[in-house]
């Protein structure tokens, strides 16, 4: 995070939400992917972005702002039906709360409707993750260190908060004098919430109801990371044994075994992706085959592709690549696995890059569109 994420004086209310359609969209165009763009926009006219990415091409047409939300600079859809979640990225102060927006997309159009709007849980929301079953929503707060469970409706919206716990803890940096959720992920079990911490150096371990929606505290199999790192975003491995967990402040990516029956991690390797701080780590995926782990740097503006050892889960550098663009806030890979999709926050652009699923190597193209302070994509 950096201090462009704090509210503007002019950013839009959830009160003075509006919504915007695609612009005389008539169908789906044939072969076309639909991709959403979260982005820091507060000014009015800005927002949830979308686009087409052509599947087999990789070219990406512009649709436009379709949703008119303040800040949504995380977004996730649904896998099972077309709705999207968005937070409002509110209230960093610590003063006031942020807000989840729940919206229901037409697939043939990009338009989207909103269905519900309520309040996060606490205040500056950064991430999203769906439960195990997509029946709710886990929030994680970067302004005051909260962890939130929101139940989903039968028709798609969100319902009023559930349950929420507060993190605890700090760290040597001047950005870790308090707690800072950054970025929640259930385990494959969907019995436990993951919370990797920036301001505390920690990856706190909740149990988890998915039935009542109801968060335990923190367990003390929470995992105590190296001080000073940051950690920022935590994704697993499709065999559930491994996690992956970039930091921010020193960009590195540590490897853990994941013990699902007691709910504990245990780091098994540590790799640096970037140069010295203020150059510092952003997101992480791993490919649906569990072969490559993908992760960008900011500062140094770039995307690593690292080859998985299936075995120990350690991380080998295949190369890095330009992001097309400055400061790669977040990255999506497609449905089909051939394109990267890089956030570029820094320049104001989403650029393409072609993905090889054999070797797991990433190649620049042609294809970029601009698009106000881009934070994170999404696919329908």
């Amino acid at each position: 995070m950096s201090e462009t994420r704090l509210p503007t004086r002019r950013a839009v209310t959830a009160g003075a939400l509006g919504l915007l359609a695609a612009p005389e969209a008539q169908a789906a165009p044939k072969g076309q992917q639909l991709v959403y763009v979260g982005t820091q926009g507060a000014e009015a006219g800005q927002g949830v972005f979308a686009a087409w990415l052509g599947r087999d091409t990789g070219k990406l047409t512009p649709i436009g702002v379709v949703a008119e939300l303040a800040r949504p600079t995380w977004i996730l859809t649904h896998p099972g039906r077309p709705n999207l979640y968005a937070v409002s990225e509110t209230g960093n102060d610590g003063k006031t709360q942020g807000k989840v927006h729940a919206l229901k997309a037409d697939p043939k159009t990009g338009a989207l409707t909103l269905i519900s709007t309520v309040d996060s849980g606490g205040s500056g929301p950064a991430h999203l993750a769906l439960d195990a079953q997509g029946q709710g929503l886990l929030v994680a707060h970067y302004g005051s260190g909260h962890v939130a469970a929101l139940p989903l409706r039968a028709d798609g919206g969100v319902a009023p908060v559930a349950s929420v716990q507060q993190e605890q803890g700090s760290g040597p940096s001047p950005r870790q004098k308090s707690s800072h959720a950054h970025g929640v992920a259930l385990d494959p079990s969907g019995k436990f919430a993951l919370v990797a911490d920036l301001g505390s150096d920690r990856v706190f371990v909740h149990p988890y109801d998915r039935r009542k929606h109801q968060l335990a505290p923190a367990s003390a199999t929470s995992a105590v990371i190296a001080p000073g790192v940051g950690p920022r975003h935590l994704a697993f491995h499709p065999n559930g044994r491994f996690a992956f967990l970039i930091s921010e402040l020193v960009p590195a990516i540590r490897t853990f075994d994941w013990n699902a029956r007691q709910g504990r991690l245990t780091e098994l390797s540590a790799i640096r992706a970037g140069g010295d701080p203020p150059v510092n780590g952003a997101e992480i995926a791993v490919s649906r085959d569990g072969r490559f782990v993908y992760a960008s740097i900011r500062v140094e503006h770039v995307i690593v592709a690292y080859a998985v050892d299936q075995e120990t889960g350690a991380l080998t550098e295949i190369h890095r690549i330009a992001s097309g663009g400055q400061t790669p806030w977040s990255f999506g890979i497609d449905p089909t696995g051939r394109w990267l999709l890089a956030a570029n926050q820094g320049s104001g652009t989403v650029t393409v890059l072609a993905r090889d699923a054999a070797t797991g190597r990433l190649s620049p193209t042609d294809q970029a569109i601009t698009v106000a302070k881009p934070t994170s994509i999404a696919f329908l």
